[in-house]
């Protein structure tokens, strides 16, 4: 996905969601002037990614591990990184001091974004779902799960063990719109090529 293809969905999100495209590009800025480095050139190279999503995992993990930040509510095995908007254990996110932290901007988490960056240690990555800016990269993507296949695809993984994924049970509330949410995201998800995709559930 190339960035106009990027915009074209940011587009879509904004038209189906009724998001503030003015404000999601604000909350890029700000967490671009918050981020101390870049460290987009330093991602790890890794073939065989597991990522963890809002259910329980079915089975050990294999590889390198990303955890979209709803799954740090119970899932207690290891990971490498996070991919979060904040809207998660952010509490649980301040205290690791180990795991790369990939960290989205968007129109409703500006507060979120102001208070909590400065006290997320390690590497920090930003990412946006408007246009680039800095040390804030668009990825693609819309939900921290798909997302979290996505920084797979850029860690040039080519097998992917997707955990714990249910795209028509929602978690969160309200669940009407969180289900048109994971219908994207598993739309997302469908779309990346070059990625050999198995699902493991409980």
């Amino acid at each position: 996905m190339n960035l106009k293809e990027k915009l074209q969905l940011h587009r879509r999100i904004v038209a189906t969601f009724r998001f503030s495209p003015y404000k999601d590009f604000l909350s890029g800025m700000l967490l671009n002037s918050l981020l101390k480095y870049n460290y987009w050139s330093n991602l790890p190279h890794e073939e065989i990614v597991s990522v963890i999503g809002p259910s329980n995992p079915g089975s050990e993990p294999e590889g390198y591990v990303i955890v979209a930040d709803s799954a740090l509510n119970y899932y207690r095995g290891r990971y490498d990184m996070i991919v979060s908007d904040l809207d998660g254990p952010v509490e649980k996110i301040i205290s690791d001091r180990e795991s790369i932290k990939v960290i989205h901007a968007h129109g409703d988490n500006i507060d979120l974004i102001s208070s909590n960056i400065p006290k997320i240690p390690g590497i920090v990555l930003g990412t946006t779902q408007s246009i680039p800016i800095g040390r804030v990269m668009n990825i693609g993507g819309f939900t921290d799960g798909d997302r979290s296949v996505l920084m797979a695809k850029l860690l040039g993984a080519k097998k992917v063990y997707i955990h714990g994924f249910d795209f028509s049970n929602p978690v969160d509330s309200p669940p009407g719109i969180k289900l048109e949410k994971l219908k994207l995201a598993k739309e997302i998800i469908g779309n990346i090529e070059g990625l050999d995709l198995t699902y493991i559930r409980e």
